[in-house]
């Protein structure tokens, strides 16, 4: 096919950027070829475009690739004694295969900006399925068979042990990596002990038929009618021949026919449904399939579901089931054409068995003639051009089979329980609306520069294309559907809005269930657009819901020292079991060069006296002085006293940032390290641990640190240790000279700061691929995380799960460090000002577009244990039941929570009071 498919405005911009896409990708490239398909679009689930070729031509002419299928029972025998599976799914498969050069003019298309050929094999193509197979035996051929077997684009990789299975699983990626082929891995399962491949269930126990290939015949519902019991019979029949004694099962069911029979359904016709059911889902009528036979699809549509059966015929020529599959239709499936219907049991039952069909060749047999001309047929719909891109890949023909022949896939498709109720008309159905909204409607519609034309028209009696005039209102079709007409800006806008998405019948959910509930009632322009800003805008959404971004700033390690103790990190271990000298917690000293640590024991209840003490005796005395300490913001470490010592000792406290211990990441390490230690020597008192600590600090530093690759204690002595069983061996002669000593010091040290330097950066990439750059600037408003944030309203709250995520709004003052800012935060807060930027939220107001909104509530502050509210204004004054009472309002509540108070209630805001009083004359 040469010919252009005219394409919208909006299909040709995405066809352009689809087109640079492709292009710089090199998955196509200019091309001169004297062929050319057209180009279409078919729109995705999620309302995107994916751009298609329509390749029916070049699929015609094109010699089928007869690429041969292994047995499906002799891949089965391969799974005996195997007790773990995984399953791997290569990512947009066809396109990781390159087409041989001189045969990728076959591929050419034409559109609108001009004419491109692919360099990788694209959908549509009629052997691509045969060519993708031939491609993955060819990569997985050393271990074929072995332990990993290959069915079409299915890879299933299966071991006895678990050891056995990851060395498995290591090499079949060994192989794909070498070939450069990718899997998805949302797609890929690992290590599983039971998993579906190729329509049959392989667990450690052995293998069975999925229940998937008779759910339509053994989810059969119980008949509760003569005309149910007639469609179940009628199916059942057809496979008499294979079921022993089938009279004599189905009499039960039989009788229920008999002329002037009453319809009683009693345990012995439940025993026959029952019996014939497990008949026909299992052998000798259902087989396992076999792509050697003969194999053809039946199906039909019924109008409300649809039904089809995978058949084969034997070497004697008995036709056998493989699968049956039915599903009743959606509402919007019951709304297409005759022949889409039938082509949609096509399109299903081609879905469900694609590893039965893709690579056979096979028949359809439907009773709808029309489709056997569906593939030549010149006009596609997109509904038809999405099922036409899977066809393509198919190799079938379409055949016809008379209704009365084609009696299973009809019974499938008319299960008694996919039949739809009898739909119920309503009639005067009406929506009351009070005078007051109706009369601003009115007004509104003369006012909208859109609506108003249409509105005078309709009193004069010439009602405009879509619209409808009914009690001085107007009224919009669209698809069938009636809705009230709004005015874009009229008032009553914002109310739907709060209706449809704030209120408590609305949930607070996302755009879409908003924009579901608005557009069953009304209409007006841009309802959309209104709809999304509105959510997105909305203050209790943004404080309520968690972010599902990546968090956002790129990791920004600490320099590598230069020299050992120059930078130390330290944090606390506790509360932990009270040992016999009273210690409960631990103090961990981590050089960040050379990683040797010093564990001091220590109380919970520590001083910042205590804690310095501790510095001088386990570092300054060892070390000296370092030049940084890294910590957490702990509130020993905040004292006075701790910070004039550091001041005294000119040491420069590198604090980490508020609730972001990632700054001290070294230490945190450290201390799951030491724990895992403590376990596995501490006595069942769990008392004894502070005696354990020096060999504890030994062994930790005698040990190879994965990222310096030498000991802690090599890197600072330049020599190891001496152990109790070196005492065994013959002593070293060899003394090396001071020279000679400090050169190698040297070096060792440089080899471990490049060590250190290439972990660093190792984990910096790492990080960064689960991590997002910003961008905050200085005066963003933010919503600030309030995972680590206690403030006062919190003590009144009785369940943290239920408390809001994000406090604010905030502003951000100062920025201290890529990935920092000081934040302004009221006073009662009482919490250091600095925030890592993926505890921000960015805080979205209301566009002025959408009118006035009520901001969310303010929270409460606790004052003595009482709750109080932040009083926004002083409304009125009156004096009842011999009190000064004042009318007020809180701040971010509506008129509905004004509330009269004393005076005396007051306290906190004496400086309003005393203002409306000199404004207003009152004395008392």
């Amino acid at each position: 096919m040469s010919f252009r498919i005219r394409l919208s405005i909006a299909e040709l911009d995405e066809l352009r950027k689809q087109l640079d896409q492709l292009l710089a990708a090199g998955f196509i490239k200019p091309s001169t070829s004297p062929y050319g398909a057209p180009v279409l679009f078919v729109r995705k689930k999620d309302g995107t475009l994916r751009m298609c070729v329509d390749y029916r031509g070049l699929n015609k002419i094109t010699r089928k690739n007869r690429h041969p299928l292994p047995r499906i029972d002799e891949l089965l025998d391969r799974f005996r004694g195997a007790r773990y599976y995984s399953k791997l799914d290569l990512l947009s498969g066809y396109h990781q295969q390159r087409i041989f050069e001189p045969h990728t003019h076959k591929t050419a298309f034409r559109c609108r900006y001009g004419h491109f050929e692919f360099n990788v094999v694209p959908f549509g193509l009629t052997n691509a399925p045969a060519s993708f197979s031939n491609m993955m035996l060819r990569v997985l051929d050393p271990v074929l068979d072995k332990w990993v077997v290959v069915y079409l684009d299915d890879l299933l990789i299966y071991s006895k042990t678990k050891k056995e299975h990851l060395q498995h699983l290591r090499s079949v990626l060994a192989l794909l990596r070498k070939n450069g082929l990718y899997a998805k891995l949302s797609k890929c399962s690992f290590m599983q002990d039971e998993t579906e491949f190729l329509g049959h269930t392989i667990t450690k126990d052995g293998i069975k038929t999925s229940a998937g290939l008779s759910k339509a015949i053994s989810d059969w519902p119980t008949p509760k009618s003569t005309k149910d019991v007639q469609q179940f019979l009628g199916l059942a029949q057809f496979y008499q021949q294979y079921v022993s004694g089938f009279a004599g099962i189905a009499l039960p069911l039989s009788s229920l026919l008999a002329n002037n029979t009453p319809f009683k359904w009693t345990d012995e016709q439940q025993s026959a449904f029952l019996q014939l059911k497990r008949a026909i889902c299992s052998a000798p009528v259902l087989r396992i399939f076999d792509p050697d036979l003969l194999t053809f699809v039946e199906t039909d549509a019924s109008g409300f579901a649809i039904g089809a059966v995978l058949l084969q015929t034997d070497r004697e020529g008995n036709t056998h089931p493989i699968a049956f599959t039915s599903r009743k239709m959606q509402s919007a499936e019951r709304n297409y054409p005759v022949h889409e219907q039938e082509l949609l049991a096509v399109i299903h039952a081609l879905r469900t068995w694609r590893y039965y069909l893709d690579g056979t060749k096979f028949s359809v047999h439907t009773d709808h003639a029309t489709l056997r001309h569906f593939p030549t047929q010149p006009k596609l719909t997109r509904r038809q051009a999405r099922w036409m891109e899977l066809l393509q890949e198919y190799d079938f023909d379409f055949r016809y089979k008379r209704g009365v022949d084609n009696i299973v896939p009809d019974a499938l498709s008319r299960r008694p329980d996919y039949r739809e109720p009898d739909p119920v008309e309503l009639y005067n159905l009406s929506v009351s609306l009070s005078p007051d909204v109706r009369d601003q409607l009115v007004q509104d519609y003369n006012d909208d520069p859109r609506l108003g034309p249409i509105y005078k028209d309709c009193l004069d009696g010439k009602v405009a294309n879509g619209y409808s005039f009914q009690n001085n209102l107007l009224y919009f079709t669209r698809r069938g559907a009636t809705t009230l007409a709004i005015p874009r800006h009229s008032p009553i806008r914002l109310t739907l809005l709060h209706d449809a998405h704030d209120s408590a019948t609305a949930g607070h959910f996302g755009f879409q269930k908003t924009y579901d509930n608005l557009r069953r009632f009304v209409y007006w322009p841009h309802i959309a657009k209104d709809t999304q800003q509105y959510v997105a805008t909305c203050e209790k959404c943004q404080r309520n819901k968690d972010s599902q971004d990546r968090p956002a700033g790129l990791l920004q390690p600490l320099p590598i020292p230069s020299q050992r103790w120059e930078v130390v990190t330290m944090d606390f271990i506790g509360p932990l079991p009270p040992t016999a000298r009273n210690f409960d917690a631990i103090t961990v000293f981590v050089d960040k060069l050379t990683k040797q640590a010093h564990f001091a024991p220590s109380t919970t209840s520590a001083t910042a006296v205590d804690v310095a003490h501790q510095f001088f005796d386990n570092i300054f005395k060892l070390h000296g002085t370092p030049t940084s300490i890294i910590s957490d913001r702990d509130t020993r470490f905040t004292s006075r006293f701790w910070q004039e010592l550091h001041r005294l000792m000119d040491v420069k406290l590198a604090l980490s940032t508020a609730y972001h211990p990632q700054t001290d990441g070294q230490t945190e390490v450290m201390n799951k390290t030491l724990k895992t230690m403590l376990r596995a020597f501490i006595d069942n008192k769990q008392s004894n641990w502070d005696q354990l600590l020096p060999s504890l600090e030994f062994a930790y530093n005698n040990a190879v640190n994965a990222s310096t690759g030498y000991s802690p204690f090599f890197l600072n002595s330049g020599q190891h240790p001496r152990l109790p069983t070196a005492l065994l061996g013959k002593p070293s002669s060899s003394v090396p000279t001071v020279d000679t000593f400090l050169t190698e010091q040297a070096t060792t040290l440089a080899l471990a700061q490049d060590a250190l330097q290439r972990a660093q950066d190792h984990q910096e990439q790492q990080a960064n691929k689960r991590r997002r750059d910003h961008k905050y600037k200085v005066g963003d408003k933010v919503l600030l995380r309030a995972t680590n944030i206690t403030i006062p309203a919190d003590s009144i709250r009785p369940a943290d799960k239920l408390r809001p995520q994000f406090l604010g709004p905030f502003t951000l003052l100062e920025q201290h460090s890529p990935v920092t800012f000081r934040v302004e935060l009221p006073p009662f807060y009482k919490i250091h000002d600095v925030f890592h930027v993926d505890t921000f939220r960015p805080y979205l107001p209301s566009p002025e577009s959408l009118g006035i909104r009520a901001p969310a509530p303010v929270d409460p502050t606790v004052i003595d244990g009482e709750e109080e509210y932040e009083v926004d204004e002083i409304l009125k004054y009156r004096f009842y039941r011999r009190q000064h009472q004042f009318l007020v309002s809180f701040k971010g509540y509506g008129r509905e929570a004004d509330e009269w108070l004393p005076v005396s209630n007051l306290d906190n805001c004496m400086d309003l009071v005393t203002t409306f009083k000199e404004q207003h004359g009152i004395i008392f």
